[in-house]
């Protein structure tokens, strides 16, 4: 069902072309100035070196990101302010949910706003979370991003309660539940500690589920449990994608010696 949805936005992911990454260059492997001992039954089963990336691709990815996440963010901005000062109403096209005419909200949701301070909320996270999408998945970035908006609509269509569905904050927890998730499933250091920065600074965001708690508010806590289901499966989805672990093999010396030990009394028997 994903690969479908996925197949059926790679078509529309064009409108990003102006926001790819650094290209990266492949650089030949480095040999060692030593001749190339024999592959022993110890070292056999050893992975090879591998291959760093070049600082100035890591830093160019690292601007990049920040580029891109502020734009995406300024966006939002420029929709806001215009609705609100020129008074647009544009926030009448938000999803409307089990209604066909609603159905154009998957596209207008995450871009309209009640007022600054729910724009302000969703802005710092969005900004904080863009860019770990960026710098850490940048090959298929632009896909999980476009599939995060696709699925955190559809699903807010589905299950959310009779009335007009506006905000980011849906794509804020998909965003935040797929970094987590994914950095337990994958195990990688950099997206660990990052992870770990998101649930310091956002682990409140648990408490949207609970819109008894917030009366004087209108949350659509039916659009955060979108979200968090949206990232759950994409993380699981896109597990293979992003960082990866590295490996290290310690020479056991030990296991060496007493090999050679066996040897040596099975030479004098």
């Amino acid at each position: 069902m994903l690969a479908n949805i996925e197949f059926f936005i790679c078509t529309f992911a064009q409108i990003f072309c102006v926001m790819q990454t650094p290209e990266e260059t492949e650089f030949p492997p480095r040999h060692s100035e030593r001749s190339e001992e024999p592959r022993t039954i110890r070292n056999r089963f050893e992975s090879e070196e591998p291959q760093a990336i070049p600082k100035d691709f890591e830093k160019d990815l690292f601007f990049h990101s920040i580029i891109k996440s502020v734009i995406m963010v300024t966006i939002l901005w420029i929709v806001f302010l215009i609705n609100d000062i020129f008074g647009m109403h544009w926030n009448d096209f938000g999803m409307k949910p089990r209604i066909l005419e609603g159905l154009f909200g998957i596209i207008t949701m995450p871009f309209l706003h009640g007022d600054y301070s729910h724009l302000f909320s969703n802005s710092v996270p969005l900004l904080i979370l863009l860019f770990s999408i960026f710098y850490f998945f940048h090959r298929k970035a632009t896909i999980i991003l476009l599939m995060t908006w696709f699925v955190v609509g559809v699903l807010t269509w589905i299950i959310g309660i009779e009335g007009i569905h506006i905000g980011a904050s849906g794509v804020v927890y998909a965003l935040a539940f797929f970094l987590v998730t994914i950095s337990v499933l994958k195990q990688e250091p950099k997206l660990m500690a990052y992870s770990l920065i998101i649930i310091f600074l956002y682990g409140s965001i648990v408490w949207g589920f609970f819109p008894q708690l917030f009366p004087d508010k209108h949350i659509s806590w039916e659009g955060h449990l979108a979200g968090t289901i949206t990232g759950v499966i994409l993380a699981f989805f896109y597990k293979n994608e992003g960082p990866v672990k590295k490996v290290y093999f310690e020479e056991d010396d030990d296991d060496d010696e007493e090999e050679r030990k066996k040897e040596q009394g099975e030479e004098e028997v």
